[in-house]
């Protein structure tokens, strides 16, 4: 019963917490929250990733993950396309690991 309490408790919480900017909200929001809100993406992205290709076991570590994201990264700059970036970034894993460099 205790489990159920808190399950519900975190999916109301969870709820309210994104469905209050939508009610409270009118119209469009200011430009300045406009321009704040383009950063949220590429650095909730940078939060994900960053910490796997830098310390992937733990421990800080220069490996075949950093030097996949790495290359993806290039591409990504390169051509701004996330296909392309993440095709290249599996294809520098496989490479590398197939060379023996892991």
């Amino acid at each position: 019963m205790n489990v159920w309490l808190i399950l519900i408790g975190m999916a109301l919480v969870t709820f309210v917490s994104r469905a209050l900017p939508l009610v409270t909200m009118s119209g469009t929001p200011a430009p300045q929250l406009e321009r704040v809100l383009r950063y949220v993406p590429p650095a909730i992205f940078a939060a994900l990733i960053v910490p796997a290709l830098i310390v992937p076991n733990g421990a800080l570590e220069v490996g075949l993950t950093l030097w996949a994201g790495i290359i993806g990264g290039l591409v990504a700059l390169w051509t701004r396309s996330m296909a392309l970036t993440i095709l290249a970034g599996l294809l520098a894993f496989a490479a590398l690991r197939w060379l023996g460099l892991a």
